[in-house]
């Protein structure tokens, strides 16, 4: 009976059972497909936090656009001492002011100030809805009258 170690050592067959190129290639073309379908897992995770974060958290006053005007107004509420009356947003932050009284089930108080535009009130203060900017507009400062 012929071993092992004298088929893999032997002749032919030993050039053979050692030369490992072709193994290789296959194991780097193997590795290169695991790494892209771990790509495609890591791309789906992040688009299942997103729609999570958006089903789940929704609006909040850390989350989205509420949580920039809450950072910037806690500023201006230290410097100030005061809730300011007026500031300037964009359609799409001011839907998500009106969503966020609609899941929170607040009062939503809408108003019409001056050049017709619309305000809505949210924490002491009117945003006021400037359609021709950006939809995610907002103003750089609150303002008084």
């Amino acid at each position: 009976m012929i071993s092992r170690r004298e088929v893999v050592t032997a002749g032919v067959l030993g050039s053979l059972a050692t030369s490992g190129a072709g193994e290789a290639a296959a194991q780097s073309n193997d590795a290169m497909a695991v790494r892209e379908a771990l790509n495609r897992v890591v791309e789906s995770l992040d688009e299942i936090k997103a729609s999570m974060d958006a089903g789940l958290r929704g609006n909040t006053m850390t989350y989205g656009s509420l949580g920039v005007i809450k950072g910037k107004l806690e500023t201006w509420v230290r410097t100030t001492g005061r809730f300011p009356e007026y500031w300037d947003v964009g359609i799409s932050v001011w839907l998500e002011i009106y969503d966020w009284h609609i899941r929170q089930k607040q009062e939503i108080k809408i108003s019409r100030i001056a050049e017709q535009r619309s305000a809505i009130q949210w924490l002491f203060t009117q945003y006021v809805l400037r359609w021709e900017n950006e939809p995610g507009y907002i103003g750089q400062q609150p303002y008084d009258r």
